[in-house]
């Protein structure tokens, strides 16, 4: 088959196209926004699509709390794990996930992440497929949620076909007034990596070589 000029060029763009990053896979979380719900809003029900670990406090709308300075992160509620029952420091309360992976592929994991802002820290334990991340939690200025949302990510790889997410409160200084809050917690699967620009410049040198040799050939 005779190559052309018109050929190389199609065909440099289709392996240029392949070497760019595909799109993330949607949102693994079930209601990671604390929106859905199948037995109305309650500070003592489970959100859908959770398990509860520990007491079964957690939904609240934001709302409810603006009088506070508190701004929504996402959406209209979100979760306290400690809860606004407790009376004491709600050690190893807390929610999990457990969702389908893909073993040795990569997760992200995004959460907003706050406190109830008074009292001592408090220490949310993240997991992520046995792998587990520490926040430790200051209150500021000691107003319900005032001090706002901070964006956190973690990455992992999954060595499981299924990986549990869990947001459990591990330590407690404050007598229970400032547990941890989160929302819009999101689980994608990570693209595949965009390629390093010494790759893309080897391939496009290489294309640029192939096609002047071909249009030397036609002239």
């Amino acid at each position: 088959m005779k190559t052309t000029l018109h050929t190389i060029l199609a065909i440099g763009a289709v392996v240029g196209t392949s070497l760019i990053s595909v799109p993330a896979s949607a949102n693994l979380i079930v209601n990671g926004g604390f929106e859905e719900t199948t037995s109305n809003y309650s500070t003592t029900v489970t959100p859908y699509g959770w398990t509860n670990q520990g007491h079964s406090d957690g939904v609240l709308a934001y709302a409810t709390y603006a009088q506070y300075g508190m701004t929504a992160y996402e959406g209209s509620y979100f979760y306290d794990l400690g809860g606004m029952g407790a009376t004491s420091g709600p050690i190893n309360d807390g929610i999990y996930q457990i969702v389908g992976t893909e073993v040795g592929k990569t997760y992200e994991l995004v959460f907003g992440l706050s406190s109830e802002n008074f009292g001592g820290d408090t220490v949310l334990s993240v997991t992520t497929g046995g792998v587990t991340n520490l926040f430790t939690l200051h209150s500021t200025d000691h107003s319900f949620g005032g001090k706002g949302f901070t964006t956190e990510t973690i990455d992992f790889t999954a060595v499981t076909g299924s990986t549990m997410i869990a947001f459990i409160e591990t330590a407690n200084a404050s007598g229970g007034n400032n547990d941890p809050l989160i929302d819009n917690v999101s689980l994608d699967l990570q693209s595949n990596p965009v390629p390093e620009p010494a790759t893309m410049l080897l391939f496009g040198t290489g294309i640029a070589g192939l096609a002047a040799v071909v249009r030397r050939k036609i002239n």
